[in-house]
């Protein structure tokens, strides 16, 4: 089911401050958002928060470790403590991740629990870098159950506005698949009876395109990942 929101952009296109302005508005979730150190204005390094408000060192220009990026010396330690703490969740929790990158991906534990964020039932927010070479992350772009978001300066607004209604959209599908009997299907086309009228998609190219305003304007809706899902 596509139910992980990927946001990826160049740095400075605000995916950690988009991440992190939908994920105080978010009661019940489980994860870690990256921020920056400063000292009089400049950048020094990185800090890692979880839910709970606990914080870690990420990287620095003060740290002397085997692992560094730019200017920066990341501690796998530091990171590598906090992750039992964001491993725990409950169906109910929204997980999130800021930023599958390359100082997090020195560590192997962060790996996993990105898989593990992946693989789950919830709903997963990750923001993801555009600039960084790794087979990790291109993988992960590829996934059928990715849904991936381009975050520009002057889309930053409207991008969190569709954001915030595609997690509700994704909760909704989940709805709509638990009960079958909404659907009825006839070779390439699906007919779903929403909470607000009949749907009717049509299969073109591999892909479920709806009737619905949401998809004509954004080529996604909660029909459409509901019917990808019940098609399989």
């Amino acid at each position: 089911m596509q139910k992980n929101i990927l946001i990826t952009g160049k740095p400075k296109s605000g995916k950690s401050t988009l991440a992190e302005q939908i994920m105080l508005g978010t009661p019940k979730k489980v994860g870690l958002i990256t921020k920056e150190i400063l000292a009089n204005g400049q950048r020094m390094g990185f800090e890692i928060q979880t839910h709970l408000g606990n914080k870690v060192v990420l990287a620095s220009v003060d740290l002397k470790t085997p692992h560094r990026v730019s200017k920066y010396f990341v501690s796998v330690e530091n990171l590598d403590s906090v992750i039992p703490e964001v491993s725990l969740f409950t169906d109910e929790d929204i997980l999130y991740l800021d930023e599958i990158g390359q100082m997090e991906l020195f560590s192997k534990n962060f790996k996993g629990l990105t898989l593990k964020y992946l693989n789950s039932k919830n709903t997963l927010l990750a923001t993801v870098s555009q600039v960084c070479d790794d087979d990790f992350i291109k993988e992960i772009k590829k996934r059928k159950d990715v849904i991936l978001v381009e975050l520009f300066e002057k889309n930053r607004g409207a991008k969190k506005i569709f954001v915030r209604s595609l997690i509700k959209k994704i909760d909704k599908a989940r709805g709509y698949i638990n009960e079958p009997g909404r659907f009825t299907r006839k070779d390439s086309r699906i007919e779903i009876r929403s909470e607000h009228g009949t749907r009717n998609l049509v299969l073109l190219d591999g892909k479920w395109k709806c009737n619905c305003n949401f998809f004509q304007e954004n080529k996604i809706c909660s029909h459409s990942i509901a019917a990808t899902e019940s098609a399989i």
